[in-house]
């Protein structure tokens, strides 16, 4: 009883936490819509990596912040510095931990492109954090012509784990198009080594050619910057030549296409698996024990006011929610002759709300398919209840005339008594031998005679 309270307890706040997130997406995607409204016909470029890898510090140069080092625990960090009032820098943090919790952005004149400095997807503050991200991504990628910037933190000449996660992020977010694969910006940041820029890069091309996901084109775009360790240095990796290049660079790369395939993965999709399998198993079960309810009013030869129509089976389009709230009503109208449905259930609607935002990733997303199934079998099994009960109506139809024809009979026969008052015993037997034939037959019960006697 405790683990169920628990994990009631765990379903109620993953729904909460879920439908704030995707609030938090509409909010935050609303006001960079009306930003963009500015920028019409301006593309975005994003730049994307995991916590810490100095998407933010790139951003702020670009934009036209200075920079100093500040020393924290004997440490030096780098960090930036207005350089006019209206100049809104992102945040950098002094450590792996997330800084950057939501979009920055700004029109960059020299740059001629939005540029969006996008918070960590490996976020250290919660997995629904990374969700919102996540979301945010697709959004923006959907909705505009973007361009891609993958920020590495890669400080050697190999690079870890031969990439991994620049890999997860191709996968997860970008999906196995080559030219938006090859079309993504990668920038190498905080570079320690003393070899050449040009040597650098045709060694990573050498590390990530032996993967799959390049095999039809390698990154068309590398960038190396490198790792700034004093104040000095500052002007010598940050300089206007850099940031020129930099800029080329980026005018030059070309936007991907996430409009027009299929939805990727999400990276977070996990705890969006559980919550739908939770919940509507949670609902699956009501039906059943409806069902239930229902079998046992047929062995008790209930007489249903309504049977309703055989519902037609799921399809890929069907929405299961709606099978669900659609089971449900006529589910409750047989067994209570109300219509009492989910509508005013603030929970379902809000399994219905998050059901149908995460459906356009439906297919990796395993619980969209087991709900499905789930879907095809409650359908199955209420058609075979109404199977049952067609084909017990017909009885009873044929039952309800035959009685009516027995009673428009007696009517004539009561009239003839008036003149032949010595003839209803007879008659009044073969009554009640035809009611019981009928009866036998539908009910299988002597017990209802008694109660038809006494309506004739």
């Amino acid at each position: 009883m405790q683990n169920t309270t628990q994990m009631e307890e765990l379903d109620e706040i993953g729904e909460s936490i879920i439908s704030e997130v995707i609030q938090r997406v509409k909010s935050n995607f609303t006001k960079f819509e009306k930003f963009m409204q500015n920028y019409k016909n301006k593309q975005v470029i994003l730049l994307c990596g995991i916590t810490g890898a100095g998407k933010s510090s790139i951003y702020n140069w670009i934009l036209g912040a200075g920079f100093q080092i500040v020393e924290k625990d004997g440490i030096g960090y780098l960090q930036p510095t207005h350089t006019n009032d209206q100049m809104y820098i992102s945040k950098m943090g002094t450590s792996s931990t997330s800084v950057t919790q939501t979009t920055i952005y700004d029109f960059i004149v020299e740059l001629d492109h939005v540029l969006v400095d996008l918070p960590g997807f490996e976020s250290t503050i919660d997995i629904y954090h990374k969700l919102f991200i996540d979301l945010l991504f697709q959004k923006i990628t959907t909705s505009y012509k973007t361009k891609i910037v993958y920020v590495l933190d890669s400080p050697q000449r190999e690079l870890q784990n031969r990439g991994k996660d620049l890999i997860q992020f191709i996968n997860q977010q970008i999906g196995q198009n080559p030219h938006n694969i090859q079309n993504i910006s990668l920038i190498i940041n905080k570079y320690s080594e003393d070899d050449a820029d040009d040597v650098q890069i045709k060694r990573i091309k050498e590390q990530l050619e032996g993967r799959s996901e390049f095999k039809q084109g390698m990154l068309k775009k590398i960038y190396i910057i490198r790792r700034i360790k004093n104040n000095e240095m500052i002007q010598v990796v940050f300089s206007t030549q850099a940031k020129k290049s930099l800029i080329l660079s980026l005018n030059q790369s070309e936007a991907i296409t996430l409009q027009n395939q299929q939805v990727p993965q999400l990276s977070s999709g996990e705890i969006i698996n559980n919550y739908l399998m939770q919940k509507s198993t949670f609902y699956f079960k009501r039906l059943k024990e409806m069902f239930k309810q229902i079998k046992t009013m047929i062995e008790q030869r209930h007489n249903f006011q309504l049977i309703p129509s055989k519902q037609q089976d799921s399809s890929p389009n069907s929405c299961v929610p709606d099978t669900i709230a659609g089971l449900y009503i006529l589910y409750s109208h047989m067994i209570t002759n109300e219509t009492t449905g989910l509508n005013d259930d603030d929970d379902f609607q809000n399994f219905k709300k998050i059901y149908t935002y995460f459906l356009p990733y439906g297919q990796h997303l395993s619980c969209f398919s087991c709900m499905s199934d789930y879907e095809d079998g409650e359908v199955t099994r209420f058609n075979s209840v109404i199977d049952h009960l067609s084909q017990n109506s017909n009885s009873q139809r044929q039952m309800t005339d035959q009685i009516q024809r027995v009673q428009q009979q007696t009517s004539v026969e009561q009239l003839q008594s008036v003149q032949a008052p010595e003839q209803p015993k007879n008659k009044w037997i073969n009554i009640i031998g035809d009611i019981f034939s009928v009866i036998v037959i539908v009910f299988g019960k002597v017990y209802c005679i008694y109660t038809d006697i006494k309506k004739l």
